[in-house]
């Protein structure tokens, strides 16, 4: 290069770190993945005393899983346990909103179309949205990096493998007077749990799931769970399951009766459940993560 022209090159600033292909620790990890995670909050036309409004339900979480591409849990969208009120409509908005431990926070309102813009397949609880230009950059103001996803991983997980989950478990999002350029984001709280695969079975040709140590908490379904060493997603939070281990029952004693001034039963039931959080193998969506450009 000239010397002109290295002294009329314009300079672009110093360049952003480079991901790392394998982190040291969970809470490197977190800091690297927890700006493409966020809440998933559905606004429905409502009338209120012959006013139009609209009324903000908090669904759950969901990730960016590739430029342009948001992906969280089927029962998210249309939770089949809920009745017709927690399904998709049309005219339904979305708020997609992160905040996290640094006080850093971004949101975005659309209006996607189903089968064009969002997409849900139900027999293996996914979803995914596609994002507009503007989430990223409206004008000469950018938000979010295009280069902000979570990686998914191809391959399965052996048991015992480290993994994490982030979400926005607990959480309801609302505003300040009603507006929803005011988003009252002290209340949108991202958490972390950190646990191991203890379990990986197979339920059809192609579907599989993993069982965790984890706690998933309302709120917590679509959220990214992902290995700790690479940072790439593993599985979808679909739920948990309790199964009763023990049951007994225990007689109080005359004494103990004295004691209880407004309990009026001679006994009481102690039940001893364990508890499995699980959501479906990464290998599971592939053939809808190719069709819709999340992975190669």
């Amino acid at each position: 290069m000239s010397k002109k022209n290295r002294k009329n090159k314009k300079y672009q600033g110093p360049k952003p770190p480079k991901r790392p292909e394998n982190f040291h620790s969970f809470s490197e990890c977190i800091k690297w993945l927890k700006k493409s995670v966020y809440i998933v909050v559905r606004g429905r036309k409502v009338i209120v005393d012959e006013k139009e409004g609209i009324n903000w339900i908090t669904l759950g979480s969901g990730f960016v899983a590739a430029p342009s591409r948001f992906v969280t849990a089927a029962h998210v969208i249309n939770d089949p346990e809920k009745g017709e009120l927690a399904q998709h409509q049309d005219g339904d908005k979305y708020y997609l909103l992160r905040h996290d431990d640094e006080n850093n926070w971004h949101c975005r309102i659309f209006e996607p179309k189903l089968d064009r813009e969002i997409f849900v397949f139900a027999d293996i609880d996914l979803a995914l949205i596609y994002l507009d230009s503007e989430f990223y950059q409206v004008g000469d103001k950018i938000f979010a990096d295009r280069n902000d996803f979570i990686r998914i991983s191809k391959e399965f997980l052996p048991i015992g493998s480290e993994v994490g989950v982030l979400g926005y478990p607990l959480c309801k999002l609302e505003f300040q007077e009603k507006d929803i350029n005011k988003p009252l984001i002290g209340n949108v709280l991202l958490r972390a749990d950190q646990g191991v695969v203890n379990c990986r079975y197979q339920t059809s040709e192609k579907d599989f799931l993993y069982e965790f140590t984890l706690a998933f908490n309302p709120g917590n379904s679509g959220g990214p769970i992902f290995d700790t060493k690479t940072g790439k997603v593993v599985s979808i939070v679909k739920g948990y399951k309790v199964l009763r281990i023990n049951e007994r029952e225990n007689v109080i004693s005359d004494e103990g009766v004295k004691q209880l001034k407004v309990y009026k039963e001679k006994a009481f039931i102690e039940t001893l459940n364990a508890t499995y959080s699980f959501g479906f193998a990464t290998p599971t969506f592939l053939e809808v993560f190719k069709k819709h450009n999340i992975i190669s």
